[in-house]
């Protein structure tokens, strides 16, 4: 998430969020948090799914389903968390953090905030760190053009921003730049990337084709609903997960594995030093032998302890630290470069996991069958446009496509006023829009399967998953529906389902 968009959402989110209960804490798959808060107008659902590049921060009415055992990561939060309420936020906004002041906030065996960190994950703390929302500074526009490391010393100059002020011209460059400074957006935009992709959110756009949004947290909801519920969804798969897990176990290894050797070397380097206060009293020490430590006093840093190799000289020992130090400086350098790749690589892979196809909705007739309806006794279908539809073969079938494998915002279909066969007719995401045509396909799949199944026409209901309900006692197959979206009166075709079939 870009560090300019984030800030405009903290900032939304403070009012939207304030005095809100948070009244439970879940995790649908791994790295994501769902915090159902408090709402009137029904559940709401704070999402966060920390990662620098893909991460999401939004507020849904749709709760992705979530795992039969909780983590205990999720039952440790939910004991200090759930029943407290959210108040003030505090920015940290270039490093892309945000902390909420809890409720009760002045006894002090309580945590005090909820941080949400996009590089690190959620955590509760008493304090903020010292650095949290420092004063920012600014570089002029002709210092971010001769300086392809600007980023280093100022890291609100975002790669986005970098790569938008070298299309545009000057005075657009230094108006955009002064607009940042002040935090001036009101306008915030979604644009489809080159390779299909959908780019985050944005509080600029060069692209005419662009979304635009009047609120950053419309704008994190739409990307949110887009990003997140499709990747749950192919993460599902046991073996997609397990490659995502044992990738982020196999970088954090190596970059744990480069944080030591960052240290061994550092602790090389402070040791310069003390060979630079041997040299200083080297006319009193350099007669001395087999010595395993040697007190001397630096010019600048005071009186020392120096620990030798006793098979040296003082003046061995001296030059043996010096060679080391140089060594460990040029070594730091190098370790640097591999800390850049292997972040990159990093992201690179979060990337292609964390992210939908990019050609997901070009080739939709390609899809791949998750391997989990491959033990339900389901026919599947795949719509004129490329939606798939499940249809349950039988009444344990009928219950499992709506406990196994469907999400809250797909669409549900059977005839109307008897007897028939359920059909679910898959979605991306909440906001992802459905063809008439599909509509139609989807009721005439569950006619032909109904006791309708004979005549010329039927009546077909269709509602949301949401509104269809199991009941305990009931018979498999039997449920209740809180609310039909629509009822469709169509032809029973008996060729749709050769035509449909997915092979």
């Amino acid at each position: 998430m870009d560090a300019h968009f984030f800030r405009a959402l903290c900032l939304e989110l403070e009012e939207t969020v304030k005095g809100r209960r948070v009244e439970k804490i879940f995790s649908p798959a791994d790295g994501v948090w769902t915090f159902a808060l408090q709402s009137k107008g029904g559940k709401e659902y704070l999402l966060f799914r920390p990662a620098k590049s893909v991460g999401l921060l939004f507020l849904s009415r749709v709760k992705p389903v979530n795992p039969p055992s909780p983590p205990s990561q999720v039952m440790w939060l939910r004991k200090r968390l759930a029943g407290r309420r959210m108040f003030e936020t505090h920015h940290d906004w270039i490093n892309l953090r945000v902390a909420f002041t809890l409720s009760p906030f002045i006894q002090p065996d309580k945590y005090r905030y909820l941080l949400l960190d996009m590089k690190k994950g959620v955590s509760l703390i008493h304090d903020l760190p010292e650095d949290f929302g420092s004063p920012i500074e600014w570089p002029s526009l002709d210092e971010i053009k001769t300086n392809p490391e600007i980023w280093r010393e100022f890291p609100q100059i975002t790669p986005p921003l970098r790569r938008t002020l070298e299309t545009i011209t000057p005075e657009q460059g230094q108006r955009l730049l002064l607009n940042l400074e002040a935090g001036l957006t009101d306008t915030f935009y979604l644009s489809p990337e080159k390779k299909g992709e959908l780019s985050p959110p944005r509080v600029w756009s060069t692209d005419s084709d662009a979304e635009t949004f009047h609120s950053a947290i419309e704008a994190a909801s739409v990307y949110g609903d887009r990003i997140l519920f499709p990747v749950m969804e192919r993460l599902d798969n046991a073996e997609q997960l397990s490659t995502l897990k044992a990738g982020k176990k196999k970088f954090r290894n190596i970059l744990k594995r480069i944080e030591q050797e960052e240290q061994r070397l550092h602790e090389l380097i402070s040791r310069k030093v003390e060979a630079e206060a041997m040299q200083a009293e080297m006319y009193r020490i350099k007669d001395m032998r087999e010595l395993t430590s040697i007190s001397v006093t630096h010019p600048e840093h005071g009186m020392m302890e120096v620990k030798l190799n006793p098979a040296l000289t003082p003046t061995e020992n001296m030059e043996r630290i010096f060679r080391f130090a140089a060594k460990a400086q040029r070594g730091l350098l190098h370790m640097e470069r591999r800390r850049r790749e292997v972040e990159a690589e990093h992201e690179n892979f979060l990337q292609s996991n964390l992210m939908p196809s990019a050609e997901g909705e070009k080739k939709r007739k390609t899809v791949e069958i998750p391997q989990k309806y491959k033990n339900i006794a389901a026919a599947l279908f795949v719509s004129s446009d490329g939606f798939l539809m499940i249809r349950g073969k039988n009444s344990k079938a009928n219950h499992e496509i709506l406990s196994k494998v469907s999400s809250v915002f797909d669409y549900w279909f059977h005839v109307q006023g008897g007897p028939g066969s359920h059909v679910i007719l898959k979605r991306d995401h909440p906001g992802q829009e459905v063809p008439d045509t599909t509509f139609e396909e989807a009721a005439i799949l569950a006619a032909l399967k109904s006791y309708r199944a004979e005549d010329s026409k039927a009546d077909v209901m269709c509602a949301l998953v949401k509104d269809v309900r199991k009941v305990k006692g009931w018979t498999h197959g039997q449920v209740a529906v809180d609310s039909v979206l629509k009822t469709f009166h169509v032809s029973v075709d008996a060729s749709l389902e050769e035509k449909l079939a997915k092979k």
